[in-house]
């Protein structure tokens, strides 16, 4: 699960998804049908390379007016990647990245502290690659809300980034032409 910063490799999230009512929270479903996820990484510190994951599940509980209470749950099929880059799939599908014939997912799950507001809150999580959980703690914000001009319904954006170091999931190849740290981006639109 991975619009980068230096040394960075960034997810983004965007989807559109319709929300069922369960425990006073909005269950918010989404996957490639209704969202992108993609990621950049940089290179010798200055060109960047993107791509995306082409199949991803992910459910966001969520009470709109509480968002220091949301959970997310995202699962990845690592095998899933797309690049422009002849070659680069096969190298992030190989044992020495995502070693995806042995690790075919990829999963976060999180929850906000109940810490801060809309403009801001973090979300504690465990980050779990090639079987190897970490903890990654993501900072969430409300980016916007404004009503979709057919249906009239309210559609909320939320954004979150996180640094990991890809290292610690024992992807150690390149290390002197691609950064250890990694940043992820998520956004996603909700109707709410």
């Amino acid at each position: 699960m991975l619009t980068g910063r230096r040394g960075a490799l960034a997810m983004g999230v965007v989807a559109l998804a319709a929300p069922a009512r369960a425990q006073q929270r909005n269950i918010y479903a989404f996957n490639q049908d209704r969202g992108v996820l993609s990621f950049s990484a940089r290179h010798f510190g200055m060109l960047a390379s993107t791509g995306r994951f082409e199949k991803f599940d992910a459910v966001v509980r969520l009470d709109p007016q509480r968002t220091g209470t949301a959970q997310v749950e995202v699962e990845v099929e690592t095998g899933s990647i797309a690049m422009g880059y002849a070659g680069a799939v096969e190298m992030l599908r190989s044992e020495a990245y995502f070693d995806t014939a042995h690790h075919p997912k990829a999963r976060f799950r999180g929850a906000a502290t109940g810490a801060g507001q809309a403009t801001g809150f973090p979300i504690l999580g465990t980050l779990t690659v090639k079987g190897i959980e970490r903890p990654l703690t993501m900072q969430a914000r409300l980016v916007g809300q404004e009503r979709e001009a057919g249906s009239g319904r309210e559609i909320a954006t939320f954004q979150a980034e996180g640094t990991m170091l890809r290292s610690q999931y024992g992807m150690v190849a390149d290390a002197y032409t691609i950064s250890d740290r990694i940043t992820l981006g998520v956004t996603v639109q909700l109707f709410v």
